[in-house]
């Protein structure tokens, strides 16, 4: 059986290139620079001889003006290439963010209602995958904030290493998904009929709230207590004053306004659909969080 991943050298598709060859696939990572989702040719070419295809390419950076281009013209390349080659199973890795700020637990049919640009390019990709349906079997993973040793969560455990204020009192639902298991997930659904045609959220069995999360990196990194808070309309006064500032010295800012409504947004998911089809995660988010610090502290190699 032949994977294609695409984003194979990203965060997530790494992993899941791993795990793919660990199930006896062989794979077939496109990523840039050799790989572009927008030309189409490449992408045909990628997809030949597939027979099931991960399409996790795409824009996060809310900044970036190719957002829409890369999320969404890019998967509707990717489903006409796999439609032309008989791609036996494309799998989309979306997020529950295109639900937007939904009250209480969100599940697969709680209405779409995407805010950022991202969310609502996701939300138009997902779209698109759905109406690919009677061409070829296709399936959403809709995953939770993904918990790793990545660039994003280097930066939350810096702020919070730092003692900076939680905006908010930190009681709402964090739900997260450690990104082993979200690789788990998607090789999990590949060439699974009980998934043909399906949505599915992916992420931790037994949410935490962001308190306790802020809590758990504090007393990692030496911190007693609990953190000090701060109302959100102040955050976002000072998050906007200094978004403005380094915006004239051509830096950007980590925690925007925009961050700062998404940082206290009720993250709470049902995850009963997949689990009803045999899989539930199998890292709860301390033990994710202890992986992922001690990923973090590991010094990089140095380049002679």
């Amino acid at each position: 059986m032949l994977a294609l991943v695409t984003g194979g050298n990203g965060f997530i598709g790494q992993r899941l290139c791993e795990k793919l060859r660990e199930k006896g696939f062989q794979v077939r990572a496109f990523d840039r620079p050799k790989g572009n989702v927008l030309d189409k040719k490449s992408v045909q070419n990628a997809a030949r001889d597939c027979d099931v295809v991960f399409h996790l390419a795409g824009v996060l950076d809310e900044d970036d003006p190719g957002i829409f281009g890369v999320n969404v013209d890019g998967t509707k390349n990717m489903l006409e290439a796999s439609a032309k080659e008989h791609v036996k199973h494309f799998v989309f890795l979306g997020t529950v963010g295109v639900h937007g700020n939904a009250k209480g637990v969100v599940d697969e049919q709680t209405p779409i209602n995407p805010s950022t640009a991202y969310e609502k390019s996701k939300a138009a990709a997902e779209e698109l995958v759905l109406s690919y349906q009677e061409a070829l079997p296709v399936t959403i993973v809709q995953s939770a904030l993904v918990l790793g040793p990545n660039k994003y969560w280097r930066k939350i455990t810096e702020m919070i290493a730092q003692d900076n204020p939680l905006p908010g009192g930190g009681e709402n639902h964090w739900q997260v998904i450690y990104v082993d298991d979200l690789v788990d997930a998607l090789a999990f659904l590949a060439l699974n009929e009980d998934a043909y045609s399906e949505i599915f959220i992916a992420a931790e069995q037994k949410p935490k709230k962001l308190l306790e999360i802020v809590g758990f990196v504090r007393k990692k990194k030496g911190l007693s207590g609990p953190p000090k808070t701060m109302p959100v309309w102040l955050a976002k006064i000072i998050s906007a004053m200094r978004t403005l500032v380094f915006g004239l010295l051509g830096k950007k800012v980590f925690f925007t306004p925009e961050i700062i409504d998404r940082t206290v947004r009720e993250r709470l998911y049902s995850t009963k659909k997949i689990n009803s089809i045999g899989w539930a995660a199998k890292t709860d988010t301390f033990t994710a969080l202890e992986k992922t610090l001690e990923e973090l502290g590991k010094e990089k190699p140095k380049i002679p």
